[in-house]
């Protein structure tokens, strides 16, 4: 028997099951077998003879054959004819086998005495053979799948495995670069310290613990102005001076244990915090020295030794238990210290106070400013040559129905201290420059007399926005002077040069403010184009009793003269006074000897007492 296990085959289950088929329908046949497609070939796959046949040489030629391996396309028609011959009273009888997509597998035969019945068994032999071959392509097919399918689902459970790797991955980095960014957002990038919102949320955090919330300690923030740090940071660049500061975070934290959080608030300004025993009394003052002693011993920086600045504002816990606000006390008493010169300062309930007197006065001023609530008075400026006037200074005032009236001066420093020094500042010029406008109908060459603060004449758009009220208002810009004062050209030299020389061409003039008060008061003089000087006050009121202070004012007028300066003088207030600037040949005088600064309408009908009525009135 040959029998091979391939598509379009018959195993010897399936042998034995047509076998068994043939054997049920009692049909005499001497042999029956089939062959098997092979491109162009047919070779003999199985033949099977019955024992009760007498033609041995038909089985033997069977056998024979049936170990031939490979067989052409005619072999069973030779097959045929070879069996006729030797068996003239047999028949051959055969039947194409067609798979399940008809295409034809192989031939079946049935080899016997002719009779109906053969043929039929024949068919039956073909029908079962195709449905085998059917079942058993199927089966492959279905195991082929099967095989795909766990092919499939391993690559799909790999892929899976790369996913769940992946993601895992990718949860490790983003919990990483959530911890980085947390760390960032409560760190100062190049000193790694923590920063402001860090801080906070340390104090925060400090506030929970049980000795503060049952007093048996409170929290102190100290904090630390390095005043001398624009300076060492411009000598030595920005990483130098970032190298500086975490340089001195570590010796602090080698002799001052104590130290909780160390924070930058600021480019040079640092904030500490410590746990103060309430009954310690000396714990404070003693680590504030402690700190001190560490800034001044001076820190090595490429061979070069580095010495700190510092003032320290201390702020503590009893007074607030917000983080903001704590820090911010202790910012104000560091401010403090500047003022005062010393170099630690606590804040107080004093502070406190003054403190929320101020946020009021602010609200109040704010409010004033948005409202236009504030208003000018003017006081004569005076010629002493011909008593008459010709000039005024403007001066700020403020009534207020709960603080009552607030001065000029007043107003000034609390518009410097809250940041609407620039407000106020071009309020009182816009309607200065306004009333202005209308007073040269009366007198063409009055000149009105303006403070500017330092934040003014420092900007860069300051000369512009002059020059365009000017030209709204249709002022002379000769009709305008601008007084300045030795601090304001202080913060920024160069803008402030530029300012004045751009309005000293368009014909505004400029008066130098408090002379004689500043150390470089003579130097400005020299480097800037003022017209006049103004004396202040204070060398004036004991000139009649102090040689000195009338010597030093006769040298003062002596040097103005000299430069062809315009000498003003403040603070006449007596006859005698009044005598002295004239003998001593002033230019201008102000004072309440005078006049007192006075509302608009009550100096407009004082100014057209001293000047006739224009023929012709311009309605602007």
């Amino acid at each position: 028997m040959i029998e091979k296990n391939n598509s379009g085959e018959l195993t010897n289950k399936d042998i034995r099951k047509i076998q068994n088929l043939i054997s049920l329908l009692d049909v005499p046949f001497t042999a029956w077998g089939y062959c098997i497609c092979e491109g162009d070939r047919l070779p003999l796959k199985f033949i099977t003879l019955s024992e009760s046949s007498e033609k041995t040489d038909l089985k033997d030629f069977a056998l024979n054959n049936a170990s031939v391996p490979t067989s052409p396309a005619h072999y069973f028609t030779a097959l045929v004819e070879t069996l006729n011959l030797s068996a003239p009273n047999l028949s051959v009888k055969h039947l194409a086998f067609y798979g399940k997509d008809k295409q034809q597998l192989g031939i079946a035969f049935i080899i016997g005495k002719p009779n109906t019945r053969i043929t039929n068994t024949l068919n039956i032999i073909v029908t079962e053979i195709e449905s085998l071959i059917s079942t058993k392509s199927m089966h492959e097919e279905l195991n082929m799948l099967k095989v795909c399918h766990r092919n499939e689902l391993s690559n799909q459970k790999k892929h899976i495995d790369n996913l769940e790797q992946h993601l895992q991955h990718l949860k490790s980095e983003n919990a990483r670069l959530t911890r980085q960014m947390q760390y960032q957002l409560n760190h100062d990038s190049t000193t790694n310290m923590l920063n402001r919102l860090g801080l906070e949320n340390a104090i925060k955090a400090c506030f929970k613990s049980r000795t503060i919330i049952e007093g048996d300690a409170y929290l102190s923030v100290i904090l630390l102005q390095i005043t001398n740090g624009e300076r060492i940071q411009a000598r030595i660049g920005c990483e130098g001076f970032d190298t500086l500061l975490s340089l001195f975070e570590q010796k602090i934290s080698k002799t001052t244990p104590h130290i909780h959080y160390y924070a930058r608030i600021s480019t040079t300004e640092l904030a500490l915090t410590t746990i103060v025993p309430s009954l310690d009394e000396h714990f404070l003052p003693n680590l504030c020295r402690q700190l001190s002693s560490v800034a001044r011993k001076g820190l090595g920086f490429k061979d070069q030794e580095v010495h700190f600045h510092v003032f320290m504002g201390v702020a503590n816990s009893y007074h607030t238990n917000n983080a903001s606000q704590l820090i911010n006390n202790a910012y104000q008493a560091a401010v403090s210290c500047k003022e005062s010169g010393s170099l630690v300062n606590t804040y107080t309930e004093a502070d406190h106070e003054e403190q929320k007197q101020f946020n009021q006065l602010e609200h109040y001023l704010l409010q004033a400013v948005r409202n236009d609530d504030l208003i000018l008075h003017f006081q004569p400026k005076v010629d002493l040559s011909s008593e008459k006037w010709v000039g005024a200074e403007v001066l700020l005032r403020w009534k207020h129905p709960v603080l009552g009236d607030v001065s000029n001066e007043a107003l000034i420093h609390m518009a410097e201290q809250n940041g609407l020094i620039v407000e106020v500042g071009y309020f009182v010029l816009r309607n200065a420059i306004d009333r202005a406008s209308e007073w040269i109908e009366i007198a063409p060459n009055f000149v009105l007399s303006v403070n500017v603060s330092a934040k003014q004449i420092c900007s860069p758009l300051f000369a512009d926005r002059v020059l365009e009220m000017l030209t709204h208002n249709e002022l002379p810009a000769k009709n305008l002077e601008l007084e300045l004062t030795e601090s304001c050209l202080v913060s920024n030299f160069d803008v402030a040069y530029s300012n004045i020389s751009q309005l000293k061409q368009s014909g505004v003039k400029f008066a130098l403010d408090d002379f004689g008060t500043g150390y470089a008061s003579f130097s400005y003089l020299r480097k800037l184009p003022f017209d006049s000087i103004k004396i202040d006050k204070e060398f004036l009121a004991n000139v009649l009793y102090n040689p000195q202070d009338k010597t030093i004012l006769r040298s003062i007028i002596n040097v103005a003269k000299k430069l062809d300066k315009q000498v003003v003088v403040e603070g006449v207030e007596t006859l005698a006074q009044h005598r002295f600037v004239c003998a001593e040949q002033c230019d201008i005088a102000q004072g309440f000897y005078y006049a007192k600064p006075m509302p608009r309408d009550i100096f407009e009908s004082q100014l057209e007492k001293q000047y006739p009525p224009p023929k012709l009135y311009i309605i602007r």
